[in-house]
């Protein structure tokens, strides 16, 4: 669908240049339905803009609506001097967005620094606008880190932190083929999770969530309670396929600076063998190097890109369509 350039983000500019239908306000196809989307995006700035793309591509997948795209953050969420400045220039704020009349809202993850959801500076925030959503937005899409606030504010379910981090690409089998938001997609595929905690089918069963996607390995994928208010995505399926390799390479750097005590695990199913001897023979030589600093500019990130491939956008670009469509039936 086409993405309206209505407030110069320069996101949405990268995506027309990638082939994805953009237009001005004043040239929108009029025949064609709007859905007003307001974005949430707690992510840090490191990949703030990918974010905001990822999404963007997701939302653009249906050809038979006008999408008006109106990104927002929250107080609570460190920020660089230069990412403020994005954000001020191009983000609403929260006051302005509750007047838009949105559609849809959607709400990604977020880094935390605290055991507990509700110790996080952003936590008070968060709960204001999921609360608000609830009341005010026809259905809201959550990823990853909203997901376990979601489950918080609405159900009282703590979640769960994992003995080891959920991370990488693993198998996946729609659980419930005749929900909707399930039309036409295939029956197993593989998608990517990057999280420390769990949110159990069992958990969200209980109060009625409805499981449509799940894994052996990693648990819930995707949930969704009985009218489509909120959709719960515990992995991320907006990620490209290099967002695990930038993820990698970030904590292989925090190893070598310092910053964390061991060389991180690969992430489970993305790399290759082959791939995987790249990684390996990389990390032996930093673990045994005396200066590590050395080989910051020697990570082979080009190597390990080479071989990547995303299995789950299709599947991923099949459920936001079919979520669209529900926005113009419900």
């Amino acid at each position: 669908m086409p993405v309206v350039q209505h407030n110069n983000l320069p996101s949405i500019d990268r995506i027309g240049a990638e082939g994805i239908s953009v237009c001005e306000p004043s040239a929108i196809d009029r025949s064609l339905p709007e859905v007003r989307v307001g974005f949430l995006n707690m992510m840090p700035d490191q990949a703030v803009a990918a974010t905001e793309r990822q999404f963007l591509r997701l939302l653009s997948v249906h050809e038979k609506i006008n999408c008006w795209f109106y990104p927002f953050t929250i107080e609570g969420i460190e920020r660089s001097e230069e990412k403020r400045a994005h954000i001020e220039q191009y983000y609403n704020n929260f006051v302005d967005i509750q007047k838009m009349g949105l559609n849809a809202l959607v709400i990604t993850g977020a880094n935390v620094t605290q055991p507990t959801l509700m110790n996080e500076s952003f936590w008070d925030e968060l709960k204001q606008v999921l609360l608000w959503s609830k009341q005010n937005i026809a259905s809201t899409v959550c990823s990853c880190l909203a997901t376990h606030a979601a489950a918080k504010v609405f159900y009282g379910i703590d979640r769960q932190h994992l003995p080891s981090k959920c991370w990488g690409v693993f198998d996946h089998e729609v659980v419930l083929p005749s929900h909707q938001l399930m039309r036409g997609v295939a029956s197993q595929f593989a998608m990517c999770h990057s999280r420390f905690n769990d949110v159990s089918a069992d958990a969200l069963s209980a109060h009625d969530v409805k499981i449509l996607i799940s894994s052996e390995q990693a648990g819930v994928q995707f949930a969704v309670d009985e009218k489509l208010g909120m959709l719960y995505f515990q992995g991320h399926p907006e990620y490209d396929d290099i967002s695990l390799l930038k993820e990698y390479k970030r904590e292989v750097v925090r190893f070598i600076l310092g910053q964390r005590e061991h060389y991180p695990p690969l992430p489970v199913g993305y790399f290759s063998t082959d791939t995987q001897k790249i990684a390996e023979g990389y990390k032996q030589k930093v673990v045994q190097a005396k200066l590590r600093e050395e080989f910051l500019a020697l990570f082979p990130e080009s190597e390990l890109q080479a071989q990547l491939h995303n299995p789950w956008r299709q599947p991923s670009q099949r459920i936001f369509k079919n979520w669209l469509d529900s926005l113009l039936t419900n």
